[in-house]
């Protein structure tokens, strides 16, 4: 059994949740490209899996479950994945493990986040920009989070500063960035200069 996260396209009927599709293959593996057509739905209604709408159990696709959240994760993420997925999803580590996404799976909007996540054009970027927001939404929560009982989600207000700080930051990294790479092209071409003018 395999499982594919992945979005499901919205003209597709689901039941639920939709997480990705049951099936899948070494193309979507190896170049981010989209399941074959026609395969069923995994999609979760609270913690229970649906495939095509029905109940399935855990147990069925759980090893199946773990194998493909591990191999996106890595993906987002790098090997060292538990940290990072943690921060990003708000879980605890001890949730994100293998041992009990194996026996309690996820929940389904954090399914659905690596799903959409996964079919970006680079998904290592992704996850570090999945992070670099997970950081200023924890420095903004304080201030800006709207919970009748403690910090809730992010007000307007609150996202709007934390796309402007993310704009900011990103600008800066370009700058930083392309800096360094023109100032190690500018050395490489000085010592190819100077090794043609030794030969």
């Amino acid at each position: 059994m395999r499982i594919t996260l992945w979005p499901v396209p919205p003209e597709i009927p689901v039941v639920g949740t939709p997480v990705g599709f049951m099936g899948g293959g070494p193309a979507t593996d190896l170049a981010g490209r989209a399941p074959r057509p026609g395969l069923p739905v995994l999609s979760y209604e609270g913690r229970q899996p649906l495939v095509d709408g029905k109940p399935v159990p855990h147990d069925e696709i759980g090893e199946a479950l773990q194998a493909e959240v591990e191999r996106v994760a890595k993906r987002l993420f790098g090997a060292e994945y538990s940290g990072p997925l943690a921060a990003a999803t708000g879980l605890n580590v001890r949730s994100v493990q293998r041992g009990r996404v194996l026996t309690h799976g996820l929940p389904a909007p954090v399914l659905a986040m690596l799903a959409r996540s996964i079919a970006t054009p680079c998904p290592r970027a992704t996850g570090h920009m999945l992070l670099a927001v997970a950081a200023l939404w924890d420095s903004l929560l304080p201030e800006y989070g709207v919970g009748e009982v403690g910090p809730g989600p992010l007000s307007t207000d609150g996202r709007e500063l934390m796309a402007r700080r993310l704009d900011k930051i990103a600008a800066q990294a370009i700058g930083l960035v392309v800096g360094v790479q023109e100032d190690a092209a500018a050395a490489k071409a000085r010592a190819y200069a100077a090794a043609g003018r030794n030969s």
